[in-house]
């Protein structure tokens, strides 16, 4: 095959990664609008591929390297805009959404969560299940890291056996245990063996017809399981479903096939600065959308599943996802365009996160004092 008629993945997709992370956001903003998930719940039911697919993109630029300065820098970009909002989902759901308030109960649970970062608790804290993502991307990228910065050809060998048995036993595990394991720690090694598959893919020539034949194998393995009713969530580890090998099979291919897909189609929505705007916030976007859902609730009218047809239903949905889509968008520009916001909420390394940055000064003059 010449290289006239093939392109390699990886360059590909460095081309288009803004594009594809714009349209996973709207698939997760889609995900969680009760509407579509009441007018087609065998539809949302397998959906996996919208959160793996920005795990897959932790896997897809680079090999990193753990030392201390990453750690913190991981924890400022990933737990820092998390504890903010974190505490603000906290405070609202202790305040506004609960008739009586107990402090210690508030503080405990809240403390948990922040230094857990498991569904289970998070939902206990603020209300919201959905908030688990970025202490499980912090963790899959220190474990990533972990293994990027083994040499050792054994060492590497063994990871990759660790992976597949985690990822194929996990669906038979049980126990509270597992929500107690921090920064998502079992859900990263159970997504870790595929996205090594997808690194690997990434340094394939593929031909430009692979995104249509990914589209093909994807409706063939997702409608099987959405007619099978399959229900599976990853954030909370519900995956009893793939016990079943089959299932198993198709949920697995049917999640590379997604993503090659996107990437395909990404490729062909041209220079949509939309789009592309939406996936450099995309962050923020899923931060901020369940609130955008709340306040549309209390001003939007919905109309009911029994008095309504199923089309304006459809309509309803498609509105109201749109419309949080874009109010958490503005949100998002108000913040990056703050210079103390974005510094304080969503810093781009640990030493720019004002707390440490005054911390390093004061330690500085200090020293300077003390010389005197």
């Amino acid at each position: 095959m010449s290289g006239h008629t093939t392109i390699l993945l990886a360059e590909k997709l460095s081309r288009v990664s803004t594009k594809v992370k714009g349209i996973l956001i709207v698939l997760v903003v889609m995900d969680h609008n009760d509407w579509f998930r009441q007018l087609a719940p065998q539809v949302f039911g397998p959906l996996t591929f919208h959160v793996l697919g920005f795990f897959f993109l932790a896997f897809s630029f680079g090999k990193k390297t753990l030392t201390y300065q990453f750690f913190l820098d991981r924890i400022a970009r990933y737990m820092v805009p998390y504890w903010w909002t974190l505490a603000l989902t906290t405070l609202a759901f202790s305040w506004v959404f609960q008739s009586q308030v107990n402090g210690h109960a508030v503080i405990e649970n809240f403390v948990v969560a922040a230094l857990i970062g498991s569904a289970s608790m998070v939902k206990t804290s603020s209300g919201l299940f959905m908030l688990w993502f970025l202490p499980c991307l912090f963790g899959l990228t220190c474990l990533l890291a972990v293994h990027d910065s083994q040499t050792s050809q054994r060492v590497r060998a063994a990871v990759w056996s660790s992976a597949i048995a985690v990822h194929f036993s996990l669906p038979y595990l049980t126990g509270i245990w597992m929500s107690w394991v921090p920064f998502g720690l079992v859900i990263a090694s159970y997504v870790f063996f595929p996205g090594l598959i997808w690194r690997q893919l990434m340094l394939l020539r593929l031909p430009h017809y692979s995104g249509l034949l990914a589209f093909f194998v994807f409706l063939i393995c997702y409608g099987s399981l959405a007619t099978a009713k399959v229900h599976i969530e990853v954030g909370t580890l519900e995956i009893m479903a793939l016990k079943n090998p089959l299932f198993m099979f198709l949920n697995f291919v049917s999640v590379f096939s997604a993503m090659l897909t996107l990437v395909w189609a990404a490729d062909y929505f041209g220079s949509l600065r939309w789009l592309e705007a939406l996936g450099e916030n995309s962050m923020l976007i899923y931060l901020i959308h369940p609130a955008c859902y709340l306040v549309l609730s209390r001003l939007w009218v919905s109309p009911t599943l029994a008095a309504s047809s199923s089309p304006m239903l459809f309509i309803h949905a498609c509105t109201t996802t749109a419309l949080a889509v874009t109010l958490a968008y503005g949100a998002s520009l108000l913040m990056t365009h703050s210079p103390v916001l974005s510094a304080w909420i969503t810093p781009q390394g640990w030493r720019q996160w004002p707390p440490v940055a005054y911390w390093r000064m004061a330690l500085k003059v200090w020293a300077v004092r003390s010389r005197q």
